[in-house]
């Protein structure tokens, strides 16, 4: 582990884990009570919502962490490039700023920059980008459609 200075984080609750956002791509908290399902979507997408005109996909990050669901009915909606995604969460905890005394060490696992210890709490750093592709990569591949239904339909 090495002692870094991070200078500010969003700290969100999913259960008991802890997902720290960074500040430039957490835009808001959104109330969900029930987004609009999209027929045949792959099991991380809940549905959609529209946020100020903008149609928003809602992701449960639960079953792409391996994790137990939210269940507060409130979403994180991130943005990365222009691109707005949102994922359910259990608590804004808030943001931390000076961290000078955190110890930060790099995340094994891709969807994560580092993991960072302050507090006696672990909070794992999001890797937006990552998150962003990871999921279009699902949602890509479990929506392609089934062989048998490209086939030709026979001429009567």
């Amino acid at each position: 582990m090495i002692n870094t200075t991070v200078s500010k984080i969003w700290v969100l609750r999913l259960g008991s884990t802890f997902l720290g956002v960074e500040p430039g791509a957490f835009k808001e908290v959104l109330e969900v009570t029930q987004p609009t399902p999209v027929p045949l979507a792959p099991q991380p997408l809940l549905g959609l919502l529209s946020n100020q005109g903008q149609i928003v996909p809602v992701f449960d990050l639960s079953q792409v962490l391996q994790i137990p669901p939210a269940g507060s009915g409130i979403a994180a909606l991130l943005e990365f490039e222009g691109q707005p995604l949102a994922f359910m969460m259990d608590e804004v905890i808030g943001l931390h700023s000076n961290l000078s005394g955190a110890w930060i060490t790099p995340s094994q696992n891709p969807l994560f920059s580092a993991v960072l210890e302050e507090g006696g709490k672990t909070v794992q750093i999001l890797e937006v980008r990552h998150l962003f592709a990871h999921l279009s990569e699902q949602m890509s591949t479990l929506t392609q459609t089934p062989s048998v239904l490209n086939r030709p339909v026979p001429q009567a």
